[in-house]
């Protein structure tokens, strides 16, 4: 007879950090994970409900930097929209230029009184191009103005991934090409509040390693970039399932039989 024995365990990035105030990379270290044993059929882990702080910024390391002719400005950190935008990079820039916004067709233009200018957007430097609606190709200014040709993106990180190596779900991104992911987790919260999963079609996932003591979660985006969650915590609670074969109690007439050596 197959049983099923189930376990709880309340995880949290505040036990086991591993890239500090990050808060994205975590060592999970968990009793009882036996799981080559002859009786045990199978292993199953499945998040049961998750909190994670909408802590993360629009502006971070991996998208702050704009070149204009060449130079590479490195954008203030933070949450913003285009007003508070545009005041920011106007104290980077070089006295001369300014930057104005069309509410009618979202897109930043920007100008300069004197010279013409080259924002350099196909540059491996510049990483803010989705955001401020640049392109993949540098362009170039006439009559003293640019309008960029995409429009702007204030919208906070759609997805953040959580990932583990050490288990083989065959959870394939297109982004990337990893398949270590167990929760994309959709960002359904406002800026810092709470995006609270629940695993309401109670998916679960076969664990192939049956020697696992510890693992480690990763929090990602989409290509694969570590979360700054800036110190805050997140939690989550996952369950694992075991299938084990019940050895059968010896009846009455069994343990007479093997008595009287029949068995």
């Amino acid at each position: 007879m197959i049983k099923t024995k189930s376990r709880l365990f309340n995880i949290s990035s505040s036990v086991g950090r591993m890239n500090g105030d990050f808060c994205s990379q975590i060592r999970v270290d968990l009793p009882d994970l036996t799981f080559h044993l002859d009786h045990i059929q199978n292993a199953y882990l499945s998040v049961v409900h998750c909190e994670v702080a909408n802590s993360f910024y629009i502006v971070n390391y991996t998208n702050n930097q704009f070149v204009l002719d060449g130079t590479t400005y490195i954008l203030t950190r933070g949450n913003y929209n285009v007003n508070t935008f545009i005041t920011m990079i106007l104290t980077l820039l070089p006295v001369g230029y300014g930057i104005t916004y069309n509410s009618a067709i979202t897109k930043f233009t920007i100008t300069h009184t004197t010279t013409d200018f080259t924002v350099n957007a196909s540059s491996n430097e510049s990483t803010v191009n989705s955001i401020m609606g640049l392109g993949k190709v540098d362009i170039t200014s006439t009559a003293l103005s640019l309008t960029f040709p995409n429009v702007v993106n204030f919208i906070p990180l759609q997805r953040i991934n959580f990932r583990s190596n050490y288990f083989n779900f065959g959870c394939y991104s297109t982004s990337d090409g990893s398949s270590d992911i167990f929760l994309p987790l959709q960002n359904n919260a406002g800026q810092n509040s709470v995006i609270n999963y629940v695993n309401q079609t109670q998916a679960k996932f076969l664990i192939q390693d049956r020697n696992i003591t510890s693992f480690t979660i990763t929090v990602t985006d989409d290509l694969n970039r570590f979360i700054n969650f800036n110190g805050v915590d997140w939690y989550m609670t996952i369950q694992i399932d075991v299938d084990y074969l019940e050895t059968p109690r010896p009846t009455m007439a069994t343990f007479n039989f093997a008595q009287r050596g029949l068995i």
